[in-house]
């Protein structure tokens, strides 16, 4: 391990915890899906069977299932887009205040960060959709070798599953080192996934165990919030069971005041916990970069 470990903890302690406008940023995905989703929720056809009239007619409409897709395509942009800017921001603060800027704010964030957006975005693209096509072809495989083998391959093919956490885990370890390679040293985007690579090959033991230690010790955390909150569910779907009455007004319950109280919460969570996860990987960055430290110059965007 070519980097002191306990400091990188340290300064990711110190970065999420004294700059809280980074949680601010983290949480605008959850405020956005926030937004979309009483739209995304209202055009579900399925949704529309349990309200009560007029309104279930809609379901029956034949347009109403292009208005779904169509609200699902809106949901899934703009949230994508929120959740690469988001990861883009929080991470150019934390290389900033790791460069020694002691205040950042939301809107400086913005306005600094947007030279860089194209090409984290589409650093996020190259790796979110080369994981998508391994896996799609994976379980395409996997569901022919059943159907030809009459089940006895899945037997043969269930174990292969277990690759794919290494393979997520050096894939998510270089992205994240390509993404603080575009913010530090203002890369382009292929030469900053070079970067990344080369640093996690030369890294790879501590990097690993640093995304490990990130992954669970922040699910941990996480779970302490929201499974408590999965208690009163699991209460409501035995009075659904048990109900004399029309389950539909269970199911509105759920999905009107449940389902939003637990979307608000692991999101707030979540997001929190993410400022701190990229100050991690930007804080490891500029250690694991130390030998051509005379190279890395924060760039400051006109």
């Amino acid at each position: 391990m070519k980097f002191d470990f306990g400091d990188v903890l340290t300064r990711m302690v110190k970065i999420g915890w004294n700059h809280k406008v980074l949680w601010l940023w983290q949480l605008l995905p959850g405020v956005v899906s926030l937004v979309l989703l009483p739209l995304f929720i209202l055009a579900n056809p399925g949704f529309l069977m349990m309200m009560p009239e007029p309104f279930s007619d809609f379901a029956d409409e034949p347009w109403m299932l292009f208005v779904f897709m169509g609200a699902m395509f809106v949901f899934i942009f703009l949230t994508m887009f929120a959740q690469v800017f988001a990861q883009l921001t929080t991470t150019y603060g934390a290389i900033k205040v790791e460069k020694g800027t002691e205040r950042i704010g939301f809107r400086e964030l913005f306005h600094e960060s947007l030279p860089y957006f194209w090409r984290v975005f589409g650093l996020y693209a190259i790796f979110v959709g080369g994981w998508m096509v391994i896996y799609f072809a994976f379980v395409m495989v996997f569901f022919a070798g059943s159907m030809l083998t009459m089940g006895l391959a899945s037997l043969c093919l269930m174990p292969i599953f277990f690759l794919f956490i290494p393979i997520m885990i050096v894939g998510f370890s270089v992205l994240e080192l390509a993404q603080a390679a575009i913010i530090t040293d203002d890369m382009p985007l292929m030469s900053a996934i070079s970067r990344g690579w080369n640093l996690f090959r030369a890294n790879w033991l501590g990097v690993v165990l640093l995304m490990i230690v990130l992954y669970f010790g922040m699910s941990m955390i996480s779970s302490l919030f929201i499974f408590p909150l999965m208690f009163p569910m699991m209460f409501l779907q035995f009075g659904m069971i048990e109900s004399q009455g029309d389950p539909s007004t269970m199911m509105l319950i759920f999905f009107l005041v449940f389902f939003p109280l637990l979307f608000i919460v692991s999101y707030a969570v979540q997001g929190i916990l993410m400022a701190f996860f990229q100050s991690a990987w930007a804080a490891l960055y500029l250690r694991i970069h130390q030998g051509t430290e005379d190279q890395v110059v924060f760039s400051q965007p006109q």
